[in-house]
């Protein structure tokens, strides 16, 4: 099989050489054109191959290779992303599906039972999709996502309709024959893939809402059912660079407002947790916010969080060289405890307190109970639960952060704060056990536990 080119999609279509700038290329700066549709792994592995190709590169590995070599080389294939064939519909019958109408005892006979991929994207559905509700912290998750999904049956919408597709199988896939599911949601994500390259690529277009909620669910794709880290965030770059090019008219309708609430928070948790520089246009785009907006506030503090520590890792280089300014070095760690007093205060008001139970003081599943730890947090809702978490893990970050400052820099005597904030990350560790204790022994996790993912990157 021939060299596939990594380059962007541009370069591609003019069979020119990409020099692989991120997030543009140089060719497409020079061409003021949208530098699209970078491959990552999985679009390599996903290729269309008509039959009389496969026939023929079949042909090539049996020729070519000893019996021994020809085993070795598909047993390496099969632990990758194998691309599969079509699910013989015999094979569906192995499948132990929800029901479909789970408030029947019986099913009604003479109906037939849904495809297994639309039961798949309902149960998606059901499991992730929170609503926004007036009674509760909470400001929604994907909530437009099931209306967007019945418009996306029409050209150029495609894309979307494939990473829901893919994320409900693989959801589908871990209470069920992984077996035969998995390469099945694999499909359907390169599929997804590859239609959304053909969107973004459309000229003159400004990318919308099916192509902004797309990369969420394909992020999100990555990040619950895709193990090798090296994937993890690969459409980060992509989600920023749709944000920036829908500029600030996203604010002016409440789905705009909401998908860009989305994306900006995932960006800003990739951020944190792989401690890389915040998008130079988050500060604008959030000045344009109402403070009083909860969400908005939240996210601003995470900005701030976020900058604080990229200030750190600029003092760390500089310590590395041996060109430290001791009086800059010294004014960061005010600056660091304010902004962690200030997202303690922001969180003493009424509607953020919570309930603290003991062990000892819980009825139920023993068996359960028993994997608990000797505390757990009862919030109002999971929103709640997991905006504590959230504030909780950027102040670790933080922390963090200071006490590779107060070690790098050894000639400076602070050590009162380098225990106080190892105290702190103690006690905030301590805090997330317990919170996401009082939620993960429930069977029915869906958008609970998506709320309570966070990844740690290196």
């Amino acid at each position: 099989m021939a060299h596939r080119s990594r380059g962007c999609l541009r370069c591609r279509q003019r069979r020119v050489k990409c020099d692989g700038g991120r997030p543009s290329c140089q060719r497409c700066l020079a061409r003021s054109e949208l530098c699209v549709g970078y491959r990552d792994e999985a679009d390599l592995i996903f290729q269309h191959e008509t039959d009389k190709v496969a026939l023929k590169s079949q042909a090539e590995s049996v020729s070519g290779r000893s019996a021994s070599s020809s085993t070795s080389s598909r047993q390496t294939r099969s632990r990758s992303l194998e691309r599969p064939s079509t699910t013989p519909p015999q094979d569906l019958s192995r499948l132990q599906l929800p029901s479909a109408l789970p408030w029947l005892k019986t099913p009604p006979p003479g109906k037939d039972a849904p495809r297994m991929e639309d039961q798949a994207v309902a149960n998606f559905m059901d499991k992730y999709v929170i609503y926004p509700c007036n009674e509760s912290s909470s400001p929604g998750f994907l909530e437009h996502l099931p209306c967007l999904f019945k418009d996306v049956n029409v050209d150029g919408r495609h894309a979307l309709r494939w990473a829901v597709q893919a994320a409900g199988i693989a959801d589908l896939s871990r209470e069920n024959d992984s077996e035969l599911l998995a390469p099945k949601a694999l499909e359907c994500y390169g599929q997804a893939l590859s239609a959304l390259g053909k969107s973004l690529a459309e000229k003159g277009k400004t990318p919308d809402d099916y192509d902004l909620m797309a990369v969420v669910v394909l992020d999100l794709f990555e990040t619950l059912f895709v193990p090798e880290a090296s994937s993890l965030g690969s459409h980060a770059q992509g989600m920023a660079h749709i944000l920036r090019l829908r500029g600030h008219e996203q604010f002016h309708d409440p789905r705009g407002w909401s998908l860009f609430r989305l994306a900006h928070h995932r960006l800003q948790k990739q951020q944190l947790a792989k401690q890389t520089a915040p998008l130079p246009e988050s500060e604008t785009w959030l000045n344009a916010l109402n403070d009083e907006i909860p969400t908005v506030s939240l996210e601003k503090n995470a900005l701030e969080i976020s900058t604080m520590c990229q200030k750190a890792n600029e003092i760390l280089q500089s310590l590395s060289a041996e060109t430290l300014d001791f009086e800059q070095f010294l004014d960061l760690f005010p600056q660091m405890i304010r902004l962690d007093q200030q997202a303690i205060l922001q969180r003493c008001k009424p509607e953020w307190h919570f309930r603290t139970l003991q062990k000892s003081d819980i009825i139920g599943d023993q068996e359960v109970i028993s994997r608990f730890p000797e505390k757990i947090e009862l919030h109002r809702d999971v929103w709640m639960a997991y905006e504590w978490n959230y504030h909780r893990t950027a102040r670790i970050i933080l922390h963090q952060k200071l006490l590779d400052c107060l070690k790098r820099a050894k000639s400076i005597t602070v050590r009162h704060q380098w225990l106080d904030s190892e105290d702190i990350i103690g006690r905030l560790a301590n805090w997330i056990t317990w919170v996401a204790a009082s939620h993960t022994h429930r069977s029915h996790l869906g958008a609970r536990q998506l709320a309570h993912t966070f990844y740690c990157g290196p």
